[in-house]
């Protein structure tokens, strides 16, 4: 019986390269990718397997594990095929393998570091997951290993505990990670949602990571907005002899004025824009959540739709975006000087900007929610728009400034009463 072989996709690769199954049978070859990586320096070429040193390599045991265990369910397969007198096709065998990784997951047949990866999998497959979601995913499983080779320590649910824990956390503040408050939150609450799946599948018994104390509190953003008369004046720019920038301040406005995320509103197409009682309004299934959105349309949305054909023009990366608009803001002269508080390693300071160096895709977004309120749009009704559940959600996300709120309160009923006349 031909023999179940496993080579590097990329064996030159200076980081991580894929592990690939090979097997001939029958005048035809299946090629396989296990999903697992590992760099080339800690692969035994002759062997076909990974080095086995705890030191260099503490996760060689699981690995080989897994792929001994796909060896003998290639050869299984096989065979399973031949007694039924039939000869599987590629397909059929890749079909079969997918299957027998899934049950391995379900089954509770790999470790902590092994269902972490078979997580990742079964999400990017539903569409629901977008890709920045499973980069999440697969950076919070390169920080786990990293952390494990570091402190050559093996991890397994088991070892999940509050001092892991308080260790991890330390890594993530020191360098050369040295995170954010938020980005180490997010990791650890990313960490948890995995052990939760675990748990519901009956792979961890370990509830160590459902206390309090295992979890970093999220820090509220301080961001920007734009206000009405800067974002005017940006539409006034005269950009004839800048077409790129042209292109990223249109972007940039439909955004401000629509309330739409940047998937979003990158994406307006003719078949989007609708009538509905005498009101043109954009119709558009939000990619992230899948809900529908109907946004009336403003004057400035409505004449650069009219400028670009009913289209929105040809997207950027967000990116590069981001640059351009920061070039864009610069040339609008937003030179008020702002200071925000930053945290790098768990540390705070205080770090002054020029407020054009601070716009982005997002602030187009929240520059729609803050000045949809300040006009006095009511919340529940900016709220459908942008999607925030909770008023008290919603009311994090616009930005006012303690003087910004006073002048618009001031406008209130309760502020115009005179004493004069309220006294008899």
């Amino acid at each position: 019986m031909s023999k179940v072989r496993f080579y590097l996709k990329a064996p030159d690769a200076t980081g991580e390269s894929l592990i690939s199954l090979y097997f001939s049978y029958n005048k035809k070859r299946l090629v396989y990718s296990t999903g697992d990586k590992i760099p080339p320096k800690f692969w035994n070429e002759e062997t076909q397997r990974a080095i086995k040193s705890k030191k260099l390599f503490p996760q060689y045991p699981d690995l080989n594990a897994r792929l001994d265990n796909l060896t003998h369910e290639t050869l299984s397969i096989y065979r399973r095929f031949l007694n039924d007198g039939k000869v599987p096709s590629i397909a059929q065998f890749k079909s079969e393998l997918d299957a027998f990784a899934l049950r391995g997951a379900v089954a509770g047949e790999t470790s902590l570091f092994g269902f972490i990866d078979q997580f990742i999998k079964e999400r990017a497959a539903l569409p629901k997951f977008s890709k920045s979601t499973i980069k999440v995913y697969q950076r919070t499983l390169k920080h786990l290993q990293t952390f494990s080779k570091k402190n050559h320590r093996q991890l397994d649910f088991q070892d999940i505990d509050l001092d892991f824990f308080y260790d991890f956390q330390k890594y993530l503040y020191s360098p050369p990670v040295s995170y954010a408050q938020n980005t180490a939150q997010k990791i650890v609450k990313t960490i948890k949602t995995i052990l939760n799946e675990a748990t519901d599948r009956g792979l961890n018994k370990n509830l160590a990571y459902q206390s309090r104390r295992f979890g970093i509190p999220q820090k509220e953003a301080e961001s920007i907005y734009l206000t009405s008369d800067e974002l005017l004046k940006i539409y006034r720019l005269n950009l004839t002899y800048l077409p790129r920038l042209d292109k990223v301040r249109d972007l940039f406005l439909i955004g401000a004025f629509t309330g739409l995320r940047f998937s979003d509103f990158t994406n307006i197409k003719p078949e989007n824009i609708k009538t509905v009682d005498g009101v043109d309004v954009i119709q558009i299934t939000t990619k992230k959540t899948g809900e529908p959105i109907t946004v009336p349309i403003h004057p400035i949305v409505k004449a650069i739709l009219d400028k670009h054909n009913g289209n929105t023009p040809e997207p950027l990366s967000s990116q590069k975006m981001n640059d351009y608009l920061k070039e864009l803001a610069e040339l609008a002269e937003l030179n008020e000087t702002i200071i925000l508080a930053k945290d790098r390693g768990g540390k705070r300071y205080d770090r002054q900007y020029k407020k054009w160096e601070l716009v982005t895709s997002h602030t187009a977004r929240r520059s729609f929610a803050t000045n949809a309120f300040k006009a006095g749009i009511p919340a529940i009704s900016i709220m459908k728009i942008t999607g925030h559940r909770t008023e008290a959600a919603f009311m994090k996300y616009i930005k006012i400034s303690k003087e910004e709120n006073a002048v618009l309160i001031s406008q209130n009923a309760f502020f115009k009463t005179s004493p004069l006349k309220a006294v008899r």
